[in-house]
């Protein structure tokens, strides 16, 4: 298990390390190398109906669906809220190659919304992070008490 939970910040998700209590940014390589998986969603333009009917708040699981049929990129991979028809926009370009052979291997990917809104919202800005389903639900869980503050709410 990544050493890791999700925590609140500034109106959204943020990895934060068990041991040290630094935020670990979406970008930072050590998020790929265990098996983490973070991108903005592309496209909500398109489907702003669908997104500001979903629950795409932090913390609301997602969908992800392969669509090896797209003709715009045979590699796009369509964000769906848990519950909902429409997709709400889709995994960007660059990562969508990966992510979608991820998927077409077999990999079991469970996401999550790390920022985005609630149902009845404009939303403009959604971001998700994917990982094997047991991964989300251990950062999802509560962060232990006895782990040190996150640094950006220590007092000096």
């Amino acid at each position: 298990m990544p050493r890791l939970h999700l925590i609140d910040y500034q109106g959204g998700l943020r990895p934060c390390e068990d041991s040290t209590g630094l935020l670990v940014g979406p970008t930072d390589r050590r998020l790929h190398l265990a098996g983490l998986h973070v991108t903005n969603v592309r496209g909500e333009k398109y489907y702003s109906d669908a997104a500001r009917n979903a629950d795409l708040r932090p913390g609301r699981r997602l969908r992800l669906v392969r669509e090896p049929d797209n003709p715009h990129d045979p590699f796009a991979v369509a964000v769906y809220p848990e519950q909902g028809e429409g997709p709400v926009g889709y995994v960007n370009k660059q990562k969508a190659r990966s992510w979608s052979k991820l998927i077409a291997d077999g990999a079991q990917l469970s996401a999550v919304s790390l920022r985005g809104t609630g149902p009845g919202t404009t939303c403009d800005a959604v971001a998700v992070l994917a990982a094997e389903p047991r991964v989300v639900d251990h950062l999802l869980s509560p962060r232990p008490a006895s782990f040190p503050v996150p640094v950006f709410l220590r007092t000096r």
